[in-house]
């Protein structure tokens, strides 16, 4: 199982002013990348710079940046500026990182609503069967079945980062039989930052509970040179969706 940890003390991290979240390393910049001197970046240095910054995005691959890049620009001026500073604010990052199943709102709004902090689980059927097809008795009646959590920030109404962590699983009856491998992705438009994460782990927990888990470690760099982790998990039975947290 993952190891959680918290690498940089909170103390520090609030009085340097870290930016909210993590970006795509394979998709970072020379003016968008973290860096030692605690600079901030130049891509969020004016809204022209950003709009560079998801064009060389979109360049790189990213299909999404294109959409993205124009919803941002629809914004009205003050608002871009606004969202600029906003994305450069560590006191959002601490509710996105630590949003814990029972503990506080699925969703909270701050700034007056500008930035909305929210966090859900899907779940369903698998279209079809895994696991290489196996059949006979011990196949026989048992369904193959998913389900996701995940934890989005929107700035503006736009949805500037999410992380999504996944299980597969297959179940008989009531019974959890199998988890197949799990899975987890991201998107984010914060520049100057870093998203790593870990390989994904899961497992069967123990009667009467039987529940399929997946779980990832995500590691967060700022432009500041600060890094933070957060545990993100999910968790299924045969009736779908039970519960999932992400948190440092």
């Amino acid at each position: 199982m993952s190891i959680h940890r918290r690498r940089i003390a909170g103390l520090l991290a609030a009085a340097v002013g870290a930016t909210v979240l993590a970006g795509l390393p394979s998709a970072a910049t020379a003016d968008s990348s973290p860096n030692a001197a605690g600079v901030r970046p130049a891509a969020t240095a004016s809204p022209n710079a950003y709009v560079d910054w998801l064009k060389a995005k979109a360049d790189a691959g990213d299909g999404d940046a294109v959409e993205y890049s124009k919803q941002y620009q629809a914004l009205p001026a003050e608002k871009q500026k606004k969202y600029l500073e906003y994305i450069n604010d560590r006191s959002y990052f601490d509710v996105f990182a630590n949003a814990v199943e029972g503990k506080g709102a699925a969703r909270t709004v701050m700034a007056g609503g500008d930035v909305v902090v929210s966090r859900g689980g899907d779940s369903g059927p698998e279209a079809a069967q895994q696991g290489g097809g196996e059949s006979g008795p011990e196949a026989a009646g048992s369904r193959d079945m998913w389900a996701s959590h995940w934890v989005k920030v929107k700035y503006f109404g736009l949805e500037a980062t999410r992380v999504t962590v996944k299980t597969s699983y297959r179940v008989k009856g009531k019974n959890t039989t199998k988890v197949h491998p799990g899975t987890a992705w991201h998107k984010n438009y914060i520049a100057g930052t870093e998203l790593t994460r870990t390989p994904v782990d899961e497992w069967i927990s123990a009667e009467p509970a039987d529940n399929a888990h997946s779980e990832t470690v995500w590691t967060f760099e700022w432009w500041t040179g600060i890094e933070d982790t957060g545990r993100h998990r999910v968790w299924a039975d045969y009736s779908g969706f039970k519960g999932g947290y992400l948190k440092t």
